[in-house]
């Protein structure tokens, strides 16, 4: 799984905001807004190709919340950016 290209994280005050920047510019008729948590699974991602496991570990490291709970808020944050087209995951085509 990885983000898709063209893509980038912005923090506008306490929100964060994927914006497209298609052919150098930015496209804010298609703007995603996420909190704190999954703006730091985003950027997570976009570091390096880390599965849903590692990510949900990852999380628990930076938060005291349990692996399960983690592991599923994970996997629906994923299904959502796949939904709207956000990421591509490469074990799905």
């Amino acid at each position: 799984m990885k983000p898709k290209e063209n893509l980038i994280l912005r923090k506008i005050g306490k929100q964060y905001m994927i914006v497209d920047t298609n052919d150098g510019r930015t496209d804010l008729s298609d703007v995603y807004c996420m909190n704190e948590t999954a703006a730091m699974i985003w950027k997570r991602m976009c570091e390096n190709d880390y599965s849903v496991q590692e990510l949900a570990e990852w999380l628990c490291g930076e938060y005291d919340v349990d692996m399960d709970l983690a592991l599923k808020d994970v996997k629906a944050q994923i299904d959502e950016w796949i939904g709207y087209g956000l990421m591509i995951d490469d074990e799905r085509k």
